[in-house]
């Protein structure tokens, strides 16, 4: 026996601010897309920002840092 597995979207009411309206406006006509397509890309774009800033975070100091953690430690070690 087959089933189908269907995507269900949740529907959710937003207020905005009448100048962001305006903006999702031009922004519809300029990409002739729907508002809720352009609102749906708007959300995901942020919800992957934020998981990526959760593991940039997560790296703490070491996150930019091109020092070798081995060398580090053994230079702390010296120090002692």
């Amino acid at each position: 026996m087959s089933m189908l597995i269907e995507d269900f979207m949740g529907r959710i009411l937003l207020d905005l601010p009448d100048d962001a309206l305006r903006r999702l406006e031009h922004l519809k006509e300029r990409r002739k897309l729907p508002r809720a397509a352009l609102l749906r890309e708007a959300v995901e774009q942020y919800l992957d920002r934020q998981n990526q800033d959760v593991v940039q975070n997560a790296l703490g100091l070491w996150g930019d840092n091109a020092e070798d953690g081995l060398e580090y430690e053994r230079k702390l070690r010296e120090e002692w």
